[in-house]
């Protein structure tokens, strides 16, 4: 290289130099940035329970959403307990059909959706699809065409092309999936056929979805419509999309939160973070992608040492990504020390995400608790307040610790030392993961 560089001109240097220092940082300014967000979260005052009218007021005028009531939540588990709802549901279709999912993959899943869609649309059903210009970059494309064909609309959220680029990195990472804008799905899974079955070996992942209606449903439709209208130029109204509200009772009490986050409001972090921070009794939580932040590691910990059990349950080496899980357990020393008990899933990947706590607030939705969730992609998530919803998660965290492995301190800190390093490297990525 030194070599090289003695035949070349002095200035043909300098002008690669510079051309290299340049590359470099503009790559750092785009694809990794600057998180200007507090490392330490306080509040004026404690934070009332979970389960008060109080909590749920601070958490709404935090992230700017309203504190709403009414309607249904039904959590579904894996493929086998999602498709056949889902399919009944689109098939039952009389007016709208608005699906949002961030990846959509050729194969059995997509066939199987795909053929009620255009069924529905045949029979005068508006069906309109948006696609994320990345994560369905393997949609299949000749199907699409055959929706569109007959009169329903396709379009892609934030495709590579001149003028988008330095914001293709920024997904739609959302899931709303709504029906006659009356029943609606939230939660983790697309359209893929490793989210078929029920999680019964490595190559189909555990996870879950919720189906909501009433106005969680008619709430969920602003996941769709904001991202819609962005893509499409669409603005979608009239009494088809937003039911007019006339049942009463279901959930207590429920927040949607529709995020387009940036470094300097990462309000979906907040939406997570408050309810931990709240905590009395109990905070257990499942997540894919487990990049904690300063604030939420805080909290874990101080929860932990106040006595509050703090359990996560995470991936383990099924995940399909596994430099996010090296990163990740970058955190289980300081957070295990602090008395926070920690899982691995063992039979595949676990995918689904959900957070209970104190046997009353539940949050699902789209989110990750990572960095790309914070501050980069487009998320929605709902937090709700309901007894009887919040006992079922519980009940489900508890099944799947059964075929986990909990972490234990003393073993942790005798790990390869090679193990150390990949897990100690992986952190560079955190910005992008």
């Amino acid at each position: 290289m030194r070599a090289l560089f003695r035949r070349q001109p002095w200035w043909h240097t300098t002008i690669f130099i510079i051309g290299m220092v340049t590359l470099v940082t503009v790559v750092s300014v785009m694809f990794l940035g600057i998180d200007g967000a507090p490392t330490k979260i306080s509040t004026t005052e404690p934070l009332p329970p979970v389960d008060s009218h109080e909590f749920a007021v601070t958490v709404s005028h935090l992230v700017n959403a309203p504190v709403e009531q009414g309607g249904s939540v039904q959590p579904l588990q894996n493929g086998d307990g999602f498709l056949p709802v889902l399919l009944r549901d689109l098939g039952s279709a009389r007016t709208t059909i608005n699906f949002l999912a961030f990846m959509w993959e050729d194969g059995a899943f997509s066939d199987q959706v795909l053929d009620t869609l255009i069924e529905r649309q045949r029979q005068g059903v508006q069906v309109r699809v948006l696609l994320d210009g990345l994560g369905a970059r393997n949609a299949p494309d000749d199907r699409f065409q055959a929706l569109e064909e007959a009169g329903g609309r396709v379009e892609r959220f934030r495709t590579a092309k001149f003028g988008t680029w330095t914001r293709f990195h920024r997904r739609n990472h959302r899931r709303s999936i709504v029906i006659d804008g009356n029943v609606g799905f939230v939660g983790g899974m697309a359209i893929y056929d490793k989210w078929l079955g029920n999680a019964q070996d490595p190559e189909h992942w555990r996870d879950m979805m919720f189906r909501v209606t009433g106005p969680l449903a008619r709430s969920l439709q602003a996941a769709f419509a904001d991202s819609w209208v962005s893509s499409s130029g669409e603005i979608l109204a009239g009494a088809s999309m937003y039911r007019v509200a006339g049942e009463t009772g279901g959930v207590e009490r429920f927040i949607h939160h529709v995020s387009s986050p940036a470094a300097d409001d990462p309000s979906m972090a907040y939406f997570y973070l408050l309810p931990i921070m709240a905590a009395r009794e109990k905070v257990y939580l499942t997540t894919p992608y487990f990049i904690p932040d300063e604030p939420l590691k805080t909290a874990l910990r101080e929860k932990a040492r106040s006595g509050v059990d703090v359990r996560l349950l995470l991936p383990g080496r099924h995940i399909d990504n596994a430099s996010a899980r090296f990163s990740g357990q970058n955190h289980y020393d300081e957070l295990m020390q602090a008395g926070v008990r920690i899982y691995e899933y063992r039979p595949t990947f676990i995918h689904a995400k959900f957070l209970v706590v104190d046997g009353a607030w539940s949050v699902v939705g789209s989110p990750n608790l990572n960095s790309r969730s914070r501050q980069l992609d487009e998320e929605n998530a709902f937090a709700i307040l309901d007894a009887a919803l919040a006992g079922e998660l519980e009940a489900t965290f508890f099944a799947d610790l059964a075929q986990s492995d909990e972490i234990g301190l003393e073993a942790w800190r005798k790990r390869n030392p090679a193990l150390r390093l990949v897990q100690l490297l992986s952190r560079v990525l955190d910005q992008q993961s």
